[in-house]
């Protein structure tokens, strides 16, 4: 058995579907409990983890480090996880952006400037795919009706700063490329 390293672990539901109602459970400690001193085969329910939301059914997520790879994780309550060799999808290479733009100079003028800090969209797309994303309004929102906008980003990945531009309508993917 390889090393198990859990990095985040929450178990727990939304009672009515309702967000302000969240009920979860931070069981990063209990996972790591688990799996440092068993065989990596855990039962996801109330027993190990408490119960956040009784009568409600629960949700399992997890990042788990297993021989240098993130490991992603997820099931409902009561299934049982190998987190030694099963199911967890390889984590998409890490970026960060620190910063992202998209706008554009209605008519040329430089003091009618109109842009979106589109940096946690971008993030967020990325967070989530990892893969291309489309530089266009309907990813960003139009922030100068009527004019051709341009996109401009700084995202780190592999430890170092990779400079992206483009204009609306194109595609960027940030897992490729970009000046470093």
């Amino acid at each position: 058995m390889s090393s198990l390293v859990v990095k985040h672990a929450v178990y727990g539901a939304l009672p009515g579907g309702n967000s302000q109602d969240a009920r979860a459970f931070n069981v990063t400690r209990q996972l790591q409990e688990v799996l440092g001193s068993g065989t990596g085969v855990v039962a996801c329910n109330n027993t190990l983890f408490g119960d956040p939301a009784p009568g409600y059914g629960k949700h399992f997520g997890a990042v788990v480090t297993r021989g240098g790879t993130d490991f992603y994780f997820g099931c409902q309550e009561n299934q049982t996880i190998d987190f030694n060799h099963a199911g967890g999808v390889i984590a998409h290479q890490t970026m960060t952006v620190k910063f992202a733009s998209y706008g554009a100079l209605p008519g040329g003028s430089a003091s009618q400037a109109h842009a979106f800090d589109v940096t946690p969209i971008v993030q967020a797309m990325l967070n989530q795919s990892g893969g291309p994303v489309a530089c266009n309004n309907s990813s960003f929102g139009d922030p100068s009706v009527g004019f051709t906008k341009h996109f401009a980003a700084v995202v780190t990945r592999g430890g170092a700063d990779h400079y992206f531009a483009c204009q609306e309508g194109q595609t960027i993917d940030f897992s490729k490329g970009g000046n470093s």
